[in-house]
């Protein structure tokens, strides 16, 4: 394949000290669920395992691939699991989030007998997503009853901000405010046993000093990107993200087209003037979005060209004829800087109409990963090695 992404570590790692700083005394936990949002999950987690206090992850699978690949930080798993995953979870001395009363009794009481040890929890408390989530106004007696049975360990509670990257404040405000009042009661409990609350992911972690608690849960801006651009307005004078991700491929071919030929599927474009079209080897199947079609840039010898006519599956188009030297073979950026121009993830999802979050999860797993530290070259895998077998 003709594509490929590079990541700057050291970049990520920059990220996380300067909102680490921000967020202090908070802990860091780096939330590296999809594939470390494209990053390369166990690269990155080797890259910050001594720089956070833990790791969030979505599957009990992403779990054991970090212990597999020699990862000793602890884990926490965020979504939910079938009772078969549970035991895998356990094995790898991940924490599993509850968010149900009752869940899993039988069998960690199982598990817990087999292993000898306790089955780590977060509990989970719904103050306003509506998603997974204990009720607030009931979850101190489901909390006291974990904190009673000795099948458990306790380790933390928290909550999902549904609103913070819009500066909602308050609705923020309101949820952090059923959060503490669902804890209340077991104040003196909690703090005895160290059980750590946390609440605030990358927007709220910045704008809302009181979301901090006792730890962070840091996902986009761990890799330098906004997590919306109401964030970057309000935040960018406290705080710089440095872009980890770059995502290039070259041209495989130009061609010298007459004005009003049409040009892909659908004829939906059609050239207005004689022009010179670059076809990239890249399309919907490789995570370029296909609303990309007739909209938005890449960057080729450091200018901004538009795609034309519609994205195919595995190619796409953009015009060069701005672009005299442009020939085939010349790179093409995607998403990354090109002379003094520079296209984030962001700006490529405001294009396609979506986030920047989709765009970096939804990057193939066989697309090659190229890792640099500070622009100096580390190491190049695919995926499927960086990610060490986790299916995707």
């Amino acid at each position: 394949m003709r594509c490929e992404l590079t990541i700057d570590l050291g970049a990520i790692r920059t990220n996380v000290t300067r909102l680490a700083a921000l967020a202090g005394p908070a802990a860091y936990a780096a939330v590296i669920k999809a594939n470390a949002y494209g990053h390369g999950l166990v690269p990155v987690a080797r890259a910050l395992e001594n720089s956070v206090a833990a790791f969030c992850v979505y599957r009990a699978d992403e779990a054991v691939a970090l212990r597999d690949a020699g990862v000793a930080t602890p884990i926490l798993v965020l979504g939910p699991l079938e009772r078969d995953e549970l035991a895998a979870a356990h094995d790898a001395g991940a924490a599993i989030a509850l968010w149900n009363r009752g869940a899993f009794l039988h069998d960690a009481r199982r598990l817990a007998t087999r292993s000898g040890t306790p089955v780590r929890v977060h509990v989970k408390i719904d103050t306003g997503v509506t998603r997974l989530g204990l009720d607030a106004a009931n979850a101190a007696d489901a909390i006291a009853a974990y904190l009673d049975d000795e099948a458990f360990a306790v380790g933390g509670a928290f909550t999902h901000l549904a609103a913070a990257e819009e500066l909602e404040s308050a609705y923020t405000l309101a949820q952090l405010e059923r959060f503490s009042d669902a804890l209340a009661p077991l104040a003196g409990r909690l703090a005895e046993r160290g059980v750590v609350r946390h609440a605030a992911a990358s927007a709220a972690a910045m704008l809302f000093p009181n979301s901090r608690l006792d730890m962070i849960r840091a996902g986009i801006a761990t890799y330098g990107i906004w997590p919306s651009r109401e964030t970057r307005h309000a935040a960018a004078h406290a705080i710089e993200l440095e872009p980890a991700l770059a995502w290039t491929t070259d041209v495989v071919v130009v061609r010298d087209v007459e004005a009003g030929r049409p040009v892909g599927y659908g004829c939906t474009y059609e050239t207005t003037r004689p022009s010179r079209i670059g076809v990239l080897p890249i399309g919907y199947a490789e995570g370029l979005p296909r609303a990309l079609s007739g909209a938005g840039e890449a960057l080729v010898g450091g200018r901004r060209v538009p795609f034309v006519g519609r994205l195919c599956m595995n190619m796409s188009f953009v015009d060069l004829t701005d672009v005299p030297d442009a020939r085939t073979g010349s790179r093409v950026t995607l998403v990354g800087r090109d002379g003094n121009e520079r296209i984030d993830a962001n700006d490529l999802a405001e294009a396609a109409g979506t986030i920047g979050y989709e765009i970096l999860a939804r990057l193939p797993s066989e697309m090659r990963r190229h890792y640099v530290e500070g622009g100096r070259a580390r190491s190049t895998a695919s995926i499927a090695s960086a990610r060490s077998s986790v299916p995707s």
